[in-house]
């Protein structure tokens, strides 16, 4: 049986951040792995085709694990005693979301296919489908863990979970599976991840599963909907300009055949004719999404790293507002909100001063030459929507949830018509992936106004407008170093990015943005009091 008496909200506060700080920074690193391994493994259009995959797969099944950590957090927190009942709950839930979803999804494989124009992926979808119900289930343990406020064993399964997945889809690749490898690896891992959750935290006894647990599915179920909503809309922000790049840049190359293929005949006359080679807009877009995912996965390590802040700031809100504590949950945003903007801009930056060498790195020469131009512009972009996404998770953990759906709904429709309007506007290439990452990048920037200015009038607390700008100072000279920076290699590209977060701090402490109060809160959390500072 889990514990189920509460530690003091500042423990777990501190130790909460730190234990899943460090698990999350394990899931970037081992997400990195896959996803820088996997260019060298696979072609570039097979890359693609994965990127493509995940684009679409993704969204439902962040909703699934995301959406059943906050609806079982949620009441797990406000009553603790009851979390057994609440895990049991959750479980039988997911009979009637989770596995129904993960099968509709399957069914409809094909329909995506039509969708896209790409029939080449309804397999690799429907194997992805299995990962979405088997999720789902392992999310609801996971829940239980954070709801509790039990932070350690939500991080060890965190760290599994990223080991397990990486070890998978790279060793079925390496086996020369290609796409169907990888996504087959995924589900195994799945698979295991949840059989030892169910180990680590334990299954419901006999006892927590008769009516009570019964009654509180529909609630639950309610609230996972009204959640459900604003994190569909969420995720479609972080994929539909892959989706949407995907398919308009896939009609490009149908539209232009004719000429590339006449183009080809000029410059190697009868080469065409003896490869049997013939203009595939499906693969050729694929190679496309190959690029702008490279771009994507550098650009999201700021948003991945605060991701941590909301996994712990969602039980203390929803706490804190059931208790009707109005000065402790004011405090709880100010000191989330202030911190994630700074660090994330603090990777951010870096990314955005010199993206070309930090892309060479992990990424082949035509990646960094290509998608340079793009990271810089996501790189900042991804700021905003670290700060959007912890904005919409206060709000739901406060119960505006309708607040933080017209915020995201906001944030998708710029987006999605930003992208249909201006990736026609260009050829494949750099241009193409600078537009769409500029276009969403925007999107981001409204979408945390939107959701920062419901924050305040619901909470009376989000940024304070000389901490943005103490910030946007600091950014313009940690860029403008970047630039004048004559490094290059390996090495002293990472020379230069710790330079670069070095200069970006050290304006912030001349600025007075940082200083001894935050030393001070720093030491708090590591002395386990989980104390927050104000700017000085």
């Amino acid at each position: 049986m889990a514990e189920t008496e509460a530690p003091p909200k500042a423990t777990s506060a501190g130790r909460g951040v730190l234990y899943i700080a460090f698990a999350k920074l394990y899931f970037m690193v081992a997400g990195a792995v896959i996803e820088f391994r996997l260019p060298v493994i696979l072609s570039r259009a097979m890359y693609g085709a994965y990127g493509v995959v995940s684009s679409l797969v993704s969204p439902i099944n962040n909703v699934m694990v995301t959406g059943s950590i906050q609806a079982v957090s949620r009441f797990t927190a406000q009553k603790p005693e009851t979390a057994r009942i609440v895990e049991a709950a959750g479980l039988r839930m997911h009979l009637w979301v989770g596995l129904p979803t993960a099968l509709v999804f399957i069914a409809g494989a094909p329909v995506f296919g039509w969708a896209i124009g790409d029939t080449a992926k309804i397999g690799p979808l429907m194997l992805a489908g299995v990962i979405v119900a088997t999720y789902a289930f392992y999310a609801v343990l996971v829940g239980t863990a954070n709801g509790l406020r039990q932070f350690n064993r939500q991080a060890g399964l965190d760290i599994t979970s990223a080991t397990l997945r990486a070890f998978g889809i790279l060793g079925l690749t390496m086996a020369g599976l290609g796409v169907y490898g990888a996504y087959g690896g995924w589900v195994a891992a799945a698979g295991l991840v949840l059989l030892i959750a169910t180990v680590v935290i334990g299954l419901p006894p006999r006892a927590a599963r008769g009516p009570e647990a019964q009654a509180l599915v529909k609630p639950m179920a309610r609230y996972f909907a009204r959640v459900a909503v604003y994190l569909i809309l969420l995720n479609l922000i972080m994929f539909v300009d892959q989706i949407l790049l995907k398919v308009l840049t896939a009609g490009w190359y149908r539209d232009h055949a004719a000429a590339l293929t006449a183009g080809l005949d000029q410059a190697l006359p009868g080469a065409r004719r003896i490869a049997g080679f013939a203009v595939d807009a499906n693969a050729l877009s694929d190679v496309q999404v190959a690029y702008y995912r490279a771009v994507q996965n550098l650009a999201r390590l700021s948003y991945q790293a605060i991701l941590a802040a909301t996994f712990v700031i969602f039980p203390l809100v929803s706490k804190s507002t059931f208790d009707d504590d109005h000065q402790t949950t004011r405090r709880y945003i100010h000191i989330t909100m202030r911190y994630s903007l700074i660090f994330a801009t603090a990777i951010a930056v870096v990314m955005a001063a010199n993206p070309r060498p930090l892309l060479d790195i992990p990424y082949p020469d035509d990646y960094a030459t290509l998608g340079a131009p793009a990271l810089a512009a996501l790189a900042l972009g991804n700021v905003a929507f670290s700060l959007f996404a912890i904005a919409g998770t206060i709000l739901n953990g406060a119960g505006h949830t309708r607040d933080a759906i017209i915020a995201a709904a906001v944030t998708l429709a710029v987006a999605v018509v930003g992208n249909l309007i201006a990736i026609p506007l260009c050829e494949p290439g750099a241009d193409l992936l600078l537009v769409a990452a500029s276009v969403t990048g925007l999107a981001m920037v409204i979408g945390a106004a939107v959701a920062g200015g419901f924050l305040h009038r619901r909470l009376g607390a989000f940024l304070p407008l000389a901490t943005v700008a103490r910030v946007a100072v600091a950014v313009a000279v940690a860029i403008a170093v970047g630039r004048v920076v004559p490094f290059s290699t390996p090495l002293t590209t990472l020379i230069e990015a710790a330079l670069i977060g070095g200069v970006f701090l050290v304006v912030l402490i001349a600025t007075r943005e940082l200083g001894k109060a935050d030393l001070r809160t720093i030491a708090a959390v590591r002395a386990k009091r989980g104390q927050g500072g104000d700017p000085a």
